[in-house]
Order: structure tokens, then sequence, then C-alpha cells
């Protein structure tokens, strides 16, 4: 594989191809949105995932805090669950929906790109 080559991977909820949104950062490509599946909606968890998680010095490794937000398939497979309805905050969204960056774009420009408050 290439440095500009974009990978693609098959959403753990439903098995369909999903892509996301990459930017050439001039020696090769950057992941700069999250895994989603056009099929069921999954959508991959993004930063939060660590956000919600802790080192244990006694058990050597990250665990979650208490009263994280993730199911246990959620933590198995590092995608929100698509019955669950919910997205990355940190994902490009018009009204609660999942867009890739030209949807994202062209909503911004109009002014209809949901607003982040992270």
């Amino acid at each position: 594989m290439g440095a500009y080559d974009t990978p693609s991977k098959d959403c753990p909820y439903c098995g369909t191809t999903c892509e996301a949104d990459w930017v050439d950062v001039g020696v090769g490509m950057v992941q700069c949105g999250p895994y989603h599946c056009e099929s069921c909606h999954a959508s991959e968890i993004g930063p939060e995932y660590f956000d919600c998680s802790e080192y244990d010095n006694e058990k050597g490794r990250y665990v979650f805090k208490e009263g994280h937000p993730f199911s246990d398939k959620e933590i198995e497979t590092g995608w929100y669950d698509p019955e669950s309805k919910k997205i990355s905050p940190y994902a490009n969204t018009v009204n609660g929906q999942l867009v890739n960056h030209e949807t994202a774009k062209a909503a911004y420009r109009m002014g209809l790109l949901d607003e982040k408050r992270i």
C-alpha cells in the first residue's frame, strides 16, 4: 500500500465496504473522519473512545471509566452500533446525519453544517 492509498474497511455490523474521509498532507494521506457505513449507518468511534478511558497502574493497561457510553459490542468493534443511532461528536454531520467531506464543505458554505461543542 502506497502513501496515497486510502484503504476501505468492512462494516463490523453488516459487512458492507466502508470509506472514510482523507486529507493529503504532502507526504501521503491522513484519515480525517470516521469510517462510516452507507448501508446500515454504523460509524467508527472517534477520539471520544480514548476520552472515556484511563490508565490503570495495577492492570498495566487502559480501562474504561465508570459510566462510559459504549456497549460491549461497540468496545469490541470500535464502531457505534447502528441501532444506537450514535455518531462521533467529531464527525461531520448535517441535521444529525453523518456526511462525507464534500457534503460537509457544501453544507458549511450554506451555513447548514451542524455546529460542534466539543
